[in-house]
């Protein structure tokens, strides 16, 4: 924790959580692919972290739906709930939370996903009241 009543903690899915005594969010930020590209930057505000629960499960319930209608070396791609990309066939194969970041083509690389965002929503507001009392 810094001295500036900030608290911040790595999750397993490749983002951190943030809290501050005000709210809390998890943060990712994804390089470019090489040095002449900006990276980018994906915030998830607490308030909205139930709601991205929800929309990996029903983006990847879409995904697995297409994967069955899209023929073999065919690829597609739509906008999925909050902003996420779904693709079959191709680079970047699975849900992306943006663009083609962090493509999510297995329930177990889900799972991780999820598992992190369900243990934020449990620690953020236990480190919330522990820094209303610093």
């Amino acid at each position: 924790m810094a001295a500036s009543g900030t608290y911040t903690e790595s999750l397993p899915c490749g983002g951190k959580l943030t809290v501050t005594r005000g709210g809390w969010s998890i943060e990712y930020y994804f390089p470019g692919p090489d040095r002449r590209y900006n990276g980018e930057f994906v915030r998830i505000p607490g308030s909205e972290v139930a709601e991205y629960v929800a929309a990996f499960e029903e983006n990847w319930a879409e995904y697995e739906r297409l994967k069955t209608m899209v023929p073999v070396g065919g690829t597609f791609e739509k906008n999925g709930l909050k902003s996420m990309v779904i693709r079959v066939g191709g680079y970047w194969q699975g849900v992306s939370i943006r663009n083609y970041h962090m493509a999510t083509s297995s329930r177990q690389q889900l799972d991780k996903v999820l598992g992190g965002y369900r243990y934020a929503l449990e620690r953020a507001p236990v480190m919330q009241q522990f820094l209303a009392t610093v």
